[in-house]
């Protein structure tokens, strides 16, 4: 008796997990090989693209092939769209089984291949799903343009938007209320021409801005932000900028002079510091802890001529203190993160052991990610196969493959951190050790445009003044890091409780602790 492998395949998960096809094909093959009285020797079961033959249970069958060429004489399956929908890739498949003495055909399609007639044939069943492809690709393509043209979105939401259909019916996009503002405070602060593209993914990255440094910059440039839809040329159209149906996260105005700051034609500001600023080092990095907006500060003139400066909320708000004050505290406040000589060496060793922990912990996390992305990829290539073979409508193939295109993005973002991460550390450690060393008197002997660059290198977010002592949501990480075996603080309290700061094991015996006021 003859002796078969037999191959069914679907397009998606979906499919395979609900049953709509692979056990139909396969009792189909079963039944024919029945008939035929053909042995099946085994059932290779697919769920993926037949784009090409790059498909993990098609390359199982070639390995196994390759171990029982010599008992196997035929491989069947039930349409040669279930074999391939690339006739260029399915000639070569079927002239290498042919040399191997295999016999390549689809049961309800049966052709003799010996014969020269057979070959038309052939062609014509291979090229019908090519066609029907091109066909729903070129449809799909026209009917998104049109779509764009009328102020739809029809893409993935871009970061700060949820995908979103009006009462109309239309795609379009609606602002996410936790990334929204941060994108309009990253576009405005940026429009100042104070701070580097870079500088305000920092700023924000710990707010929910998790993005990476490219995906930065193409923010900072999409249309999309001021309420556009940008439709790219396609054929002999040019290229065209229409009004979307969403709401602009910002105004034209200020996008359109981040161009040109971006562009290099915008003027880069340069803050002059005077002698307010001299006496408000801290204005700007404040928060009201009665209303929650930030602080500013000013001078008023006493009975004697002599200007006091005080820290202060908006008019209606009586939040209001001395800055002379403040600025004392704040200054024995930076001498608890000061690191003394002889527990350097010490600090040092104890973050070596935690680098080397952590990087362990990045690279296993890397490697996950590497795993899902490729899974996600092979999903991606199942929902696109779907949507071509009509098992889906648009409205589905949208929505899953928005999700999924979300998942991978924020995967990547992850790992380009994570990368990045790993490869900065350990200098920044070491620079931060030293850093930390002198940061007290660094502060203290330093103009007000240096004090503001300490602060802001250590507080990501806004500090409170309150009953003689600051309070603020976290630290920035690698100096929360190198700070992780000291003392808890006495004049600063920080939300996130891993900073709070520990007794640790390894901690200097009693001489050799750090300093403390």
């Amino acid at each position: 008796m003859p002796n078969a492998l037999i191959y069914t395949r679907v397009s998606t998960d979906e499919q395979a997990s609900k049953g709509f096809s692979l056990p139909h094909q396969k009792n189909v093959l079963e039944l024919y090989c029945q008939h035929k009285g053909i042995t099946i020797l085994h059932h290779f079961k697919e769920d993926f693209s037949a784009k090409n033959f790059d498909r993990p249970a098609f390359n199982e069958l070639l390995t196994y092939v390759k171990a029982n060429r010599k008992s196997i004489d035929y491989l069947l399956f039930t349409r040669w769209d279930r074999f391939s929908r690339n006739q260029e890739e399915a000639y070569r498949v079927i002239r290498e089984f042919k040399n191997l003495g295999i016999e390549v055909n689809a049961i309800e399609q049966p052709l003799d291949l010996s014969q020269p007639d057979s070959k038309v044939m052939l062609a014509v069943y291979l090229v019908i799903p090519e066609v029907e492809n091109d066909k729903n690709s070129l449809r799909t393509k026209e009917g998104l343009r049109r779509a764009m043209k009328e102020g739809c979105f029809v893409g993935i939401a871009p970061f700060g938007y949820k995908n979103f259909r009006n009462p109309n019916g239309k795609s379009t996009i609606i602002k996410n209320p936790d990334t929204a503002p941060l994108i309009r405070s990253a576009f405005i602060d940026y429009s100042k021409g104070v701070l580097s593209a870079e500088d305000i993914r920092k700023k924000y990255y710990n707010r929910g801005l998790k993005i990476t440094k490219q995906s930065m910059l193409n923010l900072l440039k999409n249309p999309v932000y001021c309420g556009k839809i940008v439709i790219k040329e396609w054929k002999k159209e040019d290229e065209l900028i229409v009004d979307g149906l969403h709401e602009p996260i910002i105004d034209e105005q200020t996008f359109y002079e981040v161009q040109k700051i971006m562009a290099g034609k915008g003027k880069q500001k340069v803050h002059k510091f005077s002698e307010v600023d001299e006496h408000l080092p801290l204005r700007g990095f404040l928060q009201c802890q009665s209303c929650g907006r930030a602080l500013t500060g000013s001078a008023s003139k006493g009975r004697n001529g002599v200007r006091h400066f005080y820290y202060h909320c908006q008019p209606k708000c009586k939040e209001r203190f001395k800055a002379e004050e403040a600025n004392a505290i704040f200054e024995k406040m930076l001498s608890e993160f000061v690191i003394k000589d002889d527990v350097m060496t010490l600090y040092k060793e104890i973050l070596n052991e935690t680098f080397s922990g952590e990087k362990k912990n990045r690279e296993l996390r890397i490697k996950q990610i590497k795993v899902e992305l490729e899974k996600l990829n092979t999903r991606m290539d199942s929902i696109e196969d779907k949507f071509l073979d009509d098992l889906i409508d648009a409205s589905s193939y949208k929505s899953l493959k928005g999700k999924t295109q979300k998942n991978i993005n924020d995967l990547k973002s992850e790992l380009e951190n994570l990368k990045t991460m790993d490869k900065d550390l350990e200098e920044y450690l070491k620079l931060g050790i030293s850093f930390l060393h002198g940061i007290d008197k660094l502060y203290k002997n330093s103009t007000s445009d240096i004090k503001k660059k300490v602060i802001g290198s250590i507080f990501p977010e806004k500090l409170i003044f309150s009953k003689n002592s600051y309070r603020t949501a976290f630290i920035d990480e690698f100096i929360s890091l190198i700070l992780s075996k000291h003392k808890p603080f006495r004049l600063l309290k920080i939300k996130t409780p891993r900073q709070n700061g520990e007794e640790s094991k390894k901690a200097p015996p009693l001489g050799l602790e750090p300093r403390t006021l």
